[in-house]
């Protein structure tokens, strides 16, 4: 039987959508579990615990340390409520050392911890260089060139091959939601944002195309500065080890920079605790949307019109799946050379083979931080270095340049509407 002409028009589009239509329905639903209320109560009893050298809480191991940089978890999620963030005196202290004249290749990487157990154990960044100095724990200010409240002369001058950047804490609120996004969903938006922008590969350095970050065992990273933790529970398990120097069986405890062969600790948190602890921060609720004391409603609505508008929403996008409301495509971006920062907790294990050497985390690549509970998340940018929300705007380089750009021509009303709407975006 012959189909008519009008038919063709029906049954074409079906047969073209319907590979489409296909995955629709098959993607997997968004990873949901039900909270348990004693694995909940005694994770807010880890998270909150002042820990110690051979702490009765990990009899296996040797407690807190050898190197550390909090004695807790809430010591530094704290701002806005238990789980939130910290301020500058709380940040990370991150190298990367090269062989002199390479930009890129084998590098060795890993963290300053600010605090020790033992003085022999004590680290600093004369271990990482010997032209550094003998310190363990550097202002932002040493780190960085003069810009807006930090002045020159406190600049540390690095040799050539050594670089060495800070992280700022981030908050913890809504992190369940984040974790319960199938990876689809991130993925979506990488090609969303290449389509957009006429299919250019992902990486440019000036128009805002993301990237989702795929780790060496094929996950889609999510959480962390650079995405580089792959679910809630990695997270946990790996800043476990390297903020309070408890190894776990996610990820072993730090060595002394002093001490790089010393025999491998016993385990210090077991994976019970782990998922105690991973179960207390899933159980912390998403922030809010308020109007600010002081401002008008109509202003904050006039506020979200600018953000969109200046395509701040390009990349903090306002939902992401399901999650409604977080202002972040969870993707990795480029923020240009004044934004650059590398290291990491450990040696970086080694690429998967289905990874190029370009699609490795490049330094001036950042996950874009959710901007819910902005307000109460002081300071900003990955190492703090802005105390402001107008000053991390205009910080905004790279790929964010152009929407930086219409953020500074707006007239000084418009920009305190914008300003006035992230105000509103308060923790929990």
């Amino acid at each position: 039987m012959k189909l008519s002409h009008l038919a063709w028009y029906v049954v074409v589009p079906l047969v073209a959508l319907a590979p489409l239509g296909a995955r629709v329905l098959t993607r997997p639903a968004p990873r949901q579990h039900a909270l348990g209320d004693d694995m909940v109560k005694t994770g807010r009893e880890l998270f909150t615990r002042d820990w110690t050298a051979n702490d009765p809480m990990s009899p296996g191991g040797d407690g807190l340390g050898p190197v550390f940089n909090a004695k807790s978890c809430v010591a530094c999620h704290h701002q806005g409520g238990v789980g939130g963030g910290g301020g500058l005196q709380h940040n990370v202290t991150t190298f990367v050392v090269r062989p002199p004249g390479r930009a890129s290749g084998p590098a060795r990487e890993g963290v300053v911890h600010a605090r020790a157990t033992r003085p022999e154990f004590r680290e600093t960044l004369k271990q990482v260089h010997p032209e550094l100095p003998d310190i363990s724990q550097p202002t932002l200010a040493m780190l960085l060139p003069a810009f807006e409240g930090h002045p020159q002369k406190e600049q540390i001058q690095f040799p050539d091959g050594v670089h060495v950047s800070q992280r700022n804490t981030p908050a913890l609120f809504g992190a369940k939601l984040i974790d319960e996004l199938p990876e689809w969903v991130i993925i979506a938006n990488e090609k969303t944002q290449r389509a957009k922008h006429g299919m250019i590969p992902t990486g440019s350095e000036d128009k805002p195309v993301g990237r989702a970050m795929r780790l060496a065992d094929g996950r889609i990273g999510r959480f962390g500065w650079k995405a580089q933790s792959a679910s809630l529970s990695d997270f946990v398990q790996a800043a476990c080890a390297n903020e309070l120097g408890l190894g776990n069986p996610g990820q072993a405890q730090p060595k002394p920079l002093s001490r790089p062969d010393s025999p491998t600790a016993a385990l210090d948190l077991t994976a019970l605790q782990c998922d105690q602890l991973t179960e207390f921060i899933a159980s912390l609720p998403s922030p809010v949307e308020r109007t600010p004391a002081g401002a008008a409603d109509r202003d904050v609505r006039a506020g979200k019109r600018h953000f969109h508008d200046a395509g701040c929403a390009g990349c903090h996008t306002p939902n992401v799946g399901s999650v409604t409301g977080i202002y972040s495509d969870l993707l990795l971006h480029r923020m240009g050379q004044d934004l650059v920062g590398g290291g990491s907790y450990n040696q970086p294990p080694p690429p998967s083979p289905s990874i190029s050497p370009g699609e490795e985390v490049r330094p001036d690549e950042w996950r874009t931080p959710p901007l819910w509970g902005v307000a109460d998340s002081a300071p900003y940018m990955h190492d703090g270095r802005a105390a402001t929300l107008e000053q991390a705007i205009r910080m905004h380089k790279g790929q964010a340049a152009a929407s930086s750009a219409r953020f500074a021509g707006l007239a000084p009303g418009e920009q305190g509407q914008l300003i006035a709407f992230l105000i509103s975006l308060r923790a929990p």
